[in-house]
């Protein structure tokens, strides 16, 4: 391509600063940002640890609460825990009926 120049041969755009980085700068800054993503990450995974009762536990693996109901009642899918008398499930425990039920077939 005629008149085509590298990254490093073109003027900085207009109105936006030049930023001129070393290694050592750019190996700092890919830290941070590696640590920060590391943080959100195990942000997120905390989140996912909450407790979901039937209906929430139904949307989550795209069935309706009456599903899990059944489930339940079958034995197949045992609740983490209730809530006087309201099962309540963890997503890791509906993840791995899921697996288990899948394996069957």
């Amino acid at each position: 391509m005629a008149g085509a120049r590298a990254a490093g041969d073109r003027p900085p755009p207009f109105g936006l600063p030049l930023l001129r980085a070393d290694d050592r700068f750019v190996e700092a800054l890919a830290a941070v940002v590696a640590e920060q993503v590391v943080d959100r990450l195990q942000e997120e995974d905390a989140e996912d640890e909450g407790y979901l009762n039937a209906e929430a536990a139904g949307r989550y693996m795209c069935v309706p609460r009456r599903r899990i109901h059944e489930l339940t009642s079958a034995g197949l899918l045992v609740p983490d825990g209730y809530d006087g008398r309201t099962p309540l499930y963890r997503r890791r425990t509906l993840d791995e009926y899921v697996t288990r039920a899948g394996q069957r077939t």
